[in-house]
């Protein structure tokens, strides 16, 4: 009986003890943190402003092809064989240039302002290279050293009913050009025809090739395709750079009427190789 409750006085006392070291015990401190949160909005920054670099590569642009205008240079023999050919032809075996040192034009017919206006200017260029003048046109005139005719084609083959006149035509559509006479001798006036249904550059041509006829120049050239005197052509209309030197070569002071062409050939000395 006694240890019992000797044993539930000490269950007593022990669990007395263990009551007071509980209320007196210091709690254990727990520190809480608040928690971590990470931010997900995006960060302010102030932008910094770079300047952008922009580099230009120019590429020179080189043309393909290069045009560049030469003037033609002809040698003295080139000259003097284009003389040859056009002072030369199957009418006249000598030179027929126009005696004298000066030369008239007449004109008549159905000729227009134009006309007159190409007319003197071939003039003044002529005269830039001849001894001899050619004088200017200032009305219509039936008598001249030189008269130039203007008429239809119908006309002009009234013209030539006789078949004495020789006839310039186009080889392809056989289209009068101008008809003309030989005279033979020293010339004091001469007439020649030209066909006034012409129209442009083709009539401008044969107006200046008539008159070039009657000035001393029945040939042609094969050779230079820019030469009014060019065989295959009825649309130049001016005279060319040698053209001009053979113009300059038969008015001077060297070339005499009557001349033949083996004279002027031993004359210019002209190398046919």
């Amino acid at each position: 009986m006694k240890n019992w409750q000797i044993t539930g006085f000490l269950a007593i006392l022990i669990l007395g003890f263990l009551l007071i070291g509980g209320c007196t015990s210091t709690a254990p401190t727990v520190t809480t943190s608040p928690p971590t949160t990470t931010s997900t909005a995006p960060t302010e920054t102030t932008p910094v402003w770079t300047p952008t670099i922009i580099t230009t590569i120019i590429t020179p642009v080189i043309p393909t092809t290069l045009t560049t205008t030469i003037p033609a240079s002809y040698t003295t023999n080139d000259i003097n064989k284009h003389f040859v050919d056009i002072a030369f032809g199957p009418d006249y075996a000598f030179i027929n240039k126009w005696p004298g040192d000066h030369v008239d034009i007449g004109i008549s017919g159905n000729y227009n302002d134009a006309d007159i206006i190409l007319l003197n200017n071939f003039s003044k260029l002529f005269n830039s290279y001849s001894t001899t003048e050619l004088a200017e046109v200032k009305e219509e005139r039936k008598t001249a050293n030189i008269v130039l005719i203007f008429l239809p084609e119908s006309s002009l083959k009234n013209v030539n009913s006789d078949n004495s006149w020789k006839v310039s035509k186009n080889r392809e559509t056989d289209k009068i050009n101008f008809i003309y006479k030989t005279t033979e001798g020293v010339r004091k006036s001469e007439t020649i025809y030209i066909n006034s249904d012409l129209k442009g550059d083709t009539r401008t041509h044969w107006i200046l090739r008539a008159l070039l006829y009657e000035l001393g120049f029945p040939g042609e050239t094969g050779t230079y395709t820019n030469s009014i005197f060019y065989s295959d052509s009825e649309t130049v209309t001016s005279l060319s750079k040698i053209d001009l030197k053979a113009l300059e070569l038969m008015y001077g002071k060297k070339i005499s009427y009557g001349m033949t062409l083996t004279q002027v050939q031993q004359l210019l000395l002209i190398d046919n190789k």
